[in-house]
């Protein structure tokens, strides 16, 4: 199941050259677009989620606007997988963070592979940044709750998967692997790459690229 919150996203030039992110509808623009993907686990689909930041703070803040651009569940590795390649081509959604140390990630590997022998491009993927040390579930929610709970810099958009899942999570959700819930994984990851790493002078480029293994078979 597929949720666009945002159809389209262009890049641009700013006057001093750096890259930025535009909504093709709304012309809203946007510091980073970043992805997390979660795979399938037990009887919950796997998960990717897009996330956007604006490019200026909101007023009379530090932070800046997060919106999820897009949203994906599925329970096939493979269908997550292309559905990465389709956003990285109409949402310029390039860096996805994900646990690198999952079983499914020679899937991925394969997957590149296969697209590199077509000289198509290969998916960006890299390992959530830590929070304070640790990849937690509680760890992240804390990113979460500092942009909800008293001003509000996060928006999920209608209908959003994301809100479902997080808001029918329970106390007891928060001491368990948030690999658990591969909706939440995949949102938070993204979020703790907007939250936990500066942007490089070429937007998010290279950002998974700080965090990745390399391929076992071809290397980087």
């Amino acid at each position: 199941m597929e949720t666009l919150h945002i159809q389209k996203i262009e890049t641009q030039r700013d006057a001093l050259g750096a890259l930025l992110w535009r909504n093709a509808e709304s012309k809203a623009l946007y510091r980073r677009v970043v992805g997390g993907l979660a795979w399938p686990r037990g009887n919950r689909p796997g998960a990717l989620v897009a996330l956007v930041e604006h490019l200026h703070p909101q007023p009379g803040q530090d932070m800046r606007r997060v919106e999820v651009a897009a949203e994906f569940a599925d329970a096939d590795p493979g269908q997550l997988l292309r559905k990465a390649s389709h956003w990285a081509e109409t949402l310029h959604c390039r860096a996805l963070m994900t646990d690198l140390s999952a079983p499914e990630m020679q899937l991925a590997f394969d997957y590149n592979d296969g697209r590199a022998r077509l000289r198509l491009p290969q998916l960006d993927l890299g390992m959530p940044p830590a929070m304070n040390g640790s990849r937690d579930f509680a760890a992240y929610h804390r990113l979460m709750e500092r942009r909800t709970r008293s001003i509000k810099t996060l928006f999920y958009g209608e209908r959003s998967m994301v809100a479902r899942e997080y808001n029918s999570r329970q106390l007891q959700d928060f001491s368990r692997p948030v690999e658990n819930f591969p909706v939440v994984a995949a949102f938070l990851w993204a979020l703790g790459a907007i939250d936990l790493d500066a942007p490089t002078e070429a937007g998010v480029a290279n950002l998974a690229s700080r965090h990745r293994a390399a391929d076992p078979v071809a290397g980087y």
